[in-house]
């Protein structure tokens, strides 16, 4: 994360950084970018680059470990980081009988630490350098795809056996990903979702159904 000052003094742009990025000068550094000379020595002003370093990964395990500590729980947190198109870090968590809380009534839990978890790990990095974050619990979301995609299989079949759409509800936008992904390229049904939010439906329809 880098932030960019014109101030009068290096001093001046230290206080600044400190206030931005609450963080000890240990995790910055500075670089004068440019200087301009004042009249007699008088009205100088720096241009002055501040770069916070961070392990952007190594905050979004400090986080989880934050989290299980403030609860009491004791587990581990292992980190992986892929760089392919996109940077992708996964948090696998394993903490004991306090997974299931974790986890969550329909990994309602889960997605909502997933979601903090990749907040604060983007906050340590440039927009053009955002990662993809995934935080999985004992498993669990390996576990729930293969389950998922098991019952899109049987979903699919019975759609296109008997023509008739089926509407499926209480699934996350994870869940109807699994789904859509694993009937994309069947020739005879399709996958939609409608409504809001927590209301959302997934449908798998004949296809064609709908005059495509």
């Amino acid at each position: 994360m880098k932030k960019i000052y014109e101030v009068k003094t290096l001093e001046e742009a230290k206080k600044l950084a400190e206030k931005d990025f609450g963080s000890s000068f240990a995790e910055v550094t500075f670089e004068i970018i440019k200087e301009t000379k004042g009249f007699l020595g008088f009205g100088g002003k720096l241009e002055v680059c501040a770069e916070l370093k961070v392990n952007a990964a190594q905050k979004g395990k400090e986080y989880i470990e934050m989290i299980l500590n403030f609860n009491g729980a004791e587990g581990t947190v292992d980190v992986t980081e892929t760089a392919e198109e996109e940077k992708v870090i996964k948090y696998d968590i394993d903490a004991g009988d306090y997974n299931g809380y974790l986890i969550g009534k329909n990994s309602r839990n889960l997605i909502a630490l997933q979601t903090l978890v990749s907040l604060v790990v983007n906050e340590c990095l440039e927009e053009d350098q955002h990662a993809t974050v995934l935080v999985d619990v004992g498993n669990y979301r390996k576990r729930r795809e293969k389950t998922i995609e098991n019952m899109a299989v049987e979903w699919g079949k019975e759609v296109a056996r008997t023509k008739v759409a089926i509407r499926i509800t209480d699934l996350n936008a994870y869940e109807r990903k699994v789904i859509h992904n694993k009937l994309s390229t069947w020739r005879d049904v399709q996958t939609h979702s409608e409504g809001e939010q927590h209301e959302r439906v997934l449908i798998i329809e004949p296809k064609n159904m709908r005059g495509e």
